[in-house]
């Protein structure tokens, strides 16, 4: 009997495994990195790219049909119900549509200063939105209170350098997620609109944003940080209202998705994908694309993600899983340093395939900010040289972090 119980548990669970598989969708948008993707139900969704593009599918990512082309760089989009929805881009551009995608509207010129960037979006009721940026700073979140007609810009400087990713539970009480004045990843809360904001967690780390944020049960939440050194996520119990970090097998994590507080994926712009059983204690590598920035569940068995493609989760999935399709994006970008070992400074030079924003800063071996060395917004694409002063740094190992729009690079040198 004992042996009969343990046959059928395995054939169970291999049925499970089997079932429960993420897949390419093979007419997925290929338009650069797919940045976000939102489903309102089992069939009708969107997402956006870094090509320009706002794509929509009415059968669940079978096929989709372009809905927006321009020459922005997308990075986040919702939708209230099948006609209103937002998306916002990289480059000064916020949009909103009332009729499912047909046209659109940027309200980001009507709004003071102009949003440069945003990166999350957040409907928690028909009257009230959130939006936030920007990645490379200055911080700030977007609210209205009237369906998207007029917006409000809030700064957030006193309480973060930079913002990522926003989630509302409710009109009045959600979370913004970024990068803290110093530096380190954080996670903030509001139980009043916005009026005053709580610091629920902030990581020990300079150099760290917490990139995305889910709920996945009320209590059990999830965030990824992105970091140069280290790989590293948080989990709440509580609701949001208390986090711990836990080690994460990629430093360059952005996509994080969860069905149960056991069952989860990470993802990173580089590293590829991993799958853990246990809460976060083990991982295991999935040959399954790559680029990841945001999963979005519709429910613990069907879910989809954001990357060089999209792709689909299904607890019930049928066809043929396809490891390996549409591989990280390179989109050509090169970066030098010389000399090294350096004395009094270390000439950087760098190819920028496509327009760009550029944050640049000198990080210990183990991944401590340092100084920054570069900022520019909206690069037009062309070889670039400058030389960055480290005559003040102590003999020893070091590197330069880069973060662009498309991703997170490094490269090690040495001062004498």
């Amino acid at each position: 009997m004992k042996h009969i119980l343990s046959i059928l548990f395995c054939l169970n669970a291999l049925m499970l495994q089997a079932q429960s598989e993420w897949q390419h969708l093979p007419n997925s948008p290929q338009s650069g990195r797919i940045d976000d993707v939102f489903f309102l139900n089992e069939q009708l969704g969107w997402c956006a790219t870094s090509g320009g593009e706002i794509w929509k599918t009415s059968d669940g990512g079978t096929t989709w049909e372009i809905k927006h082309n321009s020459n922005s760089y997308f990075r986040s989009i919702e939708f209230l119900d099948e006609n209103i929805g937002y998306a916002g881009s990289l480059d000064s551009k916020f949009l909103r549509t009332t009729d499912g995608g047909e046209t659109w509207t940027n309200l980001a010129t009507s709004i003071t200063p102009i949003p440069k960037a945003v990166c999350g979006i957040s409907i928690p009721s028909a009257e009230v939105a959130y939006a936030v940026g920007q990645w490379d700073s200055p911080a700030f979140v977007l609210k209205t209170t009237d369906g998207g007609l007029t917006w409000s810009r809030q700064n957030m400087g006193n309480q973060a350098l930079a913002l990522v990713d926003v989630f509302f539970t409710h009109p009045d009480t959600g979370f913004v997620t970024g990068q803290g004045p110093s530096g380190k990843a954080i996670i903030l809360y509001t139980t009043d609109g916005g009026q005053n904001w709580t610091k629920k967690f902030q990581s020990d780390s300079n150099g760290q944003y917490v990139w995305k944020i889910q709920r996945v049960t009320p209590e059990f939440w999830v965030g990824s940080i992105q970091t140069f050194n280290g790989g590293k996520f948080v989990k709440s119990f509580d609701g949001g209202q208390t986090w711990t970090e836990y080690s994460a097998p990629i430093p360059d994590m952005q996509g994080i998705g969860f069905s149960t507080p056991e069952h989860g994926w990470v993802g990173g712009y580089i590293s590829g994908f991993y799958e853990t059983m246990d809460g976060g204690n083990t991982w295991d590598y999935k040959d399954i694309g790559g680029n990841y920035n945001r999963f979005y569940f519709l429910n613990p068995d069907l879910a989809y993600a954001s990357g060089a493609s999209v792709y689909k989760y299904s607890g019930s999935a049928s066809g043929t899983v396809q490891p390996g399709a549409a591989k990280p994006y390179d989109d050509g970008f090169t970066l030098k340093l010389s000399p090294n070992p350096a004395r009094h400074f270390v000439e950087v030079q760098f190819e920028l395939p496509v327009r760009d924003n550029l944050r640049m800063g000198i990080y210990s071996a183990d991944g401590a900010f340092v100084q920054e060395v570069y900022h520019e917004w909206q690069l037009a694409p062309g070889s670039y040289r400058f030389k960055a002063d480290c005559s003040a740094l102590k003999p020893g190992a070091y590197f330069l972090g880069v973060q662009r729009n498309h991703g997170l690079y490094s490269r090690p040198f040495s001062k004498l």
